[in-house]
């Protein structure tokens, strides 16, 4: 659960969705809360939606189908996970969950402050994402990208030096096509240990999950503010849909700047940040979510404006500076400055390049229509540049 995260994104956001995808995760989401004395402002928070969870209710994984030894992914949804508003029956009642209250009466209140006000998905609804992350799975740009995005991010913190740079190739054999790559599965299994269950169907079902979240988000009309490795996978999956949009004209802005403000995520997590300095931060920070989430073109130089004025009125600028790095559909006017000091060369034009999947034209559709999506994250720099250039 990374609590830093979802504090960082209440300084920037009126209102998170929060996706909490099990028992445990959410009893040590809670006992965050619990521990600093701040239970009543947790119910607060869910009260009046300004912590929303998002509960995915089915499960999507890949599973090796022993006959052909390839993966297959798909969506599981049991009898009662079918039904609607049973996060209540799923979740709250879980023994996980008992360790974060005092008395009955402190998990009542609970159940009040959330019943109606889950958002419940069901599978139903996500059989795109699924069909998409198939297509995406036989795609080896794709696929070596989001191994590459794992691997990226677990060489270092494991201690092994610089990672491996990921291929992958699409192996036809009779019936059907698998992906091959050139990394042994086994030994990064090993390094990474039993709990994360790491294996060749892994690349697959982090495609679905990337898919899934790109829909929630159209759905909601959300911005997406991930972590990584994810937040790379979909930064890439939107800049693809939106080349293939052939309403409107390629329009990927890009920002990344030292700022005077403090890494509110990692200080949070190292417990160096409390909740109450989190709510604090976020209420300097009105003007600024106001300003984020109406205007269209997001100049840069008024981000870097916000975020200083932000850090100095809620008095943070003592813990440090941090490297700001927001990407996204920034608007059409500040990415053609953006590409045309970068690539003088480049000429921007409105292309028709015709869309692969169902999926991706949906999703394509909703871009610059009446979802703008702002990803918030350390996206693939090089892969936008690279385009770019070509």
């Amino acid at each position: 659960m990374d609590i830093g995260l979802m504090a960082e994104a209440l300084i920037y956001y009126d209102q998170v969705f929060l996706n909490i995808t099990n028992q445990p995760q959410l009893a040590e989401f809670i006992n965050w809360f619990v521990a600093q004395k701040k239970y009543a402002d947790l119910l607060a928070l869910f009260r009046d939606e300004t912590i929303k969870l998002y509960d995915y209710s089915f499960a999507t994984a890949a599973f090796l189908d022993a006959a052909s030894n390839s993966y297959m992914i798909m969506n599981m949804q049991d009898p009662i996970q079918e039904k609607p508003n049973t996060f209540e029956q799923r979740f709250l009642y879980h023994e996980s969950l008992n360790s974060c209250f005092r008395n009955s009466r402190d998990r009542i209140k609970l159940y009040k402050a959330l019943r109606g006000k889950v958002v419940e998905i069901k599978a139903k609804d996500f059989g795109h994402s699924i069909e998409n992350a198939r297509q995406d799975y036989l795609d080896p740009r794709r696929s070596a990208l989001l191994l590459q995005a794992l691997v990226d991010e677990a060489y270092p913190s494991l201690g092994l030096g610089t990672p491996p740079t990921v291929t992958a190739t699409i192996e036809t054999l009779p019936g059907f096509n698998r992906t091959i790559y050139n990394i042994d599965f086994e030994n990064i299994k090993r390094l990474l240990g039993v709990n994360l269950n790491f294996h060749g169907g892994t690349p697959l079902t982090g495609i679905a999950h990337c898919n899934r979240l790109i829909w929630s988000a159209a759905q909601e009309k959300c911005d997406l503010y991930l972590g990584n490795p994810m937040a790379n996978l979909v930064g890439d999956k939107l800049y693809e849909s939106r080349l293939k949009n052939t309403k409107i004209k390629e329009n990927i802005g890009q920002l990344n700047q030292e700022v005077e403000f403090p890494n509110i995520r990692k200080l949070v997590n190292e417990g160096k940040l409390d909740l109450s300095e989190i709510l604090k931060i976020r209420k300097k920070a009105k003007r600024f979510r106001d300003w984020l989430q109406s205007e269209s073109d997001r100049d840069r130089n008024t981000i870097i404006a916000y975020h200083n004025e932000v850090a100095k009125e809620a008095g943070i600028v003592s813990l440090g500076r941090k490297t700001l790095r927001m990407f996204g559909i920034l608007g059409i006017p500040l990415a053609e400055a953006f590409i045309a000091k970068a690539y003088p060369e480049t000429v921007l034009m409105t292309g028709s390049i015709s869309a692969g999947a169902v999926y991706l034209i949906d999703v394509a559709s909703k871009i610059g229509e009446d979802w703008k999506p702002v990803v918030f994250g350390n996206w693939v720099r090089d892969r936008i540049e690279k385009v770019l250039k070509e």
